[in-house]
């Protein structure tokens, strides 16, 4: 009777566990409870079907998602060794579908996040099986804007770029130094990169920070627009002095020159023409046609005059020049004359602005920020 009795148990606690077996299972658990859930590639179809929030995170190499992607992921490599919670990532209880090439690496990420904290977090597998959609290389080169800052070795400025919905637009971030032989130089100078790629119609926020222990240390604030085609443009807002007292931080006013994607700030001369020109420009834009002179600058009729601060200037690229009260300049070489300068574009050189002012005539806008 004992031993029917026990048999009986037995089978009663085997029926009850199998019945409680729920649709998706978790795929992990570590010795700290932390847990993600593996889901099929056809249950992430339906998951990235619904307007829940999720978010999309490819785990590959830049080189692997650039060759190709599911539309809308935004990229966080597993080999970034992430240890701290990703900016992307800023949710813990926001929904992640996760992939890779094969299944491996997406696992590996799909634990690390499970370990931070995230407790929404779906993996399924690699894009090799997948039977959707993938955004070709073509296809993503019309929908990304870029914005390009200017550091060097030694204490220039490290720029940082932290979206508030990062399932509306991705960033990559790249440096290139302008010599080749900069591991034997001193302060080489570098230009960094930041191109936004659209995922999904929408609009962003975005900050910023620009941090250095000797060239001071900035907040800078944009908005970022996706279209319904998925081209992206980019609205600053602001620039914050976080080492001004703390009792009088503010927004100074920045000279904004926009040459197609590409976004320059310039700081503003103290005299009196470029606070007219500051005037002028807070009642609206202003777009001219620059053309190119001499071999070291561009150049433009102003629609209206400013007053002159003339002085003898010899010319540094980034140099935004008056000339006789009318004409507005960009400098990319050197020229010593009487002028007016403006504003400057610091930590620039002669090539960096060719490679976007080009040779001969380039329509440029100028604001306020």
């Amino acid at each position: 009777m004992k031993r029917f009795i026990a048999f009986l148990m037995a089978a009663l606690s085997a029926l009850l566990v199998g019945c409680s077996n729920p649709d998706v299972t978790p795929a992990n658990t570590t010795n700290t409870g932390s847990v993600y859930t593996q889901i099929t590639q056809a249950e992430a179809k339906e998951m990235m079907a619904r307007e829940d929030g999720h978010v999309v995170v490819d785990v590959r190499r830049q080189d692997e998602y650039d060759a190709g992607h599911i539309p809308g992921a935004i990229l966080i490599p597993n080999e970034d060794n992430i240890t701290t919670p990703p900016p992307a990532l800023p949710d813990k209880t926001q929904i992640i579908l996760i992939y890779c090439r094969s299944g491996r690496r997406s696992k590996e990420a799909a634990q690390k996040l499970a370990d931070m904290g995230y407790i929404n977090v779906y993996e399924f597998g690699g894009i090799i099986t997948w039977d959707g959609e993938i955004t070709t290389p073509e296809e993503s080169m019309g929908n990304t804007a870029v914005l390009e800052f200017e550091s060097f070795d030694g204490g220039g400025p490290d720029f940082t770029a932290i979206l508030e919905d990062a399932s509306i637009v991705s960033v990559r971030k790249s440096i290139e130094y302008s010599d080749p032989n900069h591991a034997e130089l001193n302060g080489a100078g570098y230009t960094v990169t930041f191109t936004f790629t659209g995922s999904k119609a929408g609009k962003t926020g975005m900050k910023m920070e620009e941090r250095s222990p000797i060239a001071g240390n900035y907040d800078r604030t944009y908005t970022l627009t996706v279209a319904d085609d998925l081209s992206v443009s980019i609205e600053a807002l602001e620039v914050v002095d976080l080492d001004a007292p703390n009792d009088s931080i503010q927004s100074a006013p920045v000279l904004a020159i926009l040459v197609g994607d590409q976004l320059f700030h310039a700081d503003l001369e103290d005299n009196s023409s470029a606070e007219a020109l500051v005037e002028k420009l807070r009642q609206e834009p202003l777009t001219l046609e620059l053309h190119d002179y001499g071999g070291f600058e561009k150049v433009g009729d102003l629609p209206w005059a400013l007053p002159r601060n003339d002085e003898s200037v010899t010319t540094v690229p980034g140099d935004i020049i008056l000339y006789q009260g009318k004409q507005i300049t960009i400098y990319y070489d050197e020229n010593t004359w009487d002028f007016t300068r403006l504003a400057r574009i610091d930590n620039v050189t002669k090539e960096s602005l060719l490679r976007f002012l080009g040779s001969g005539s380039v329509t440029v806008t100028f604001r306020i920020e």
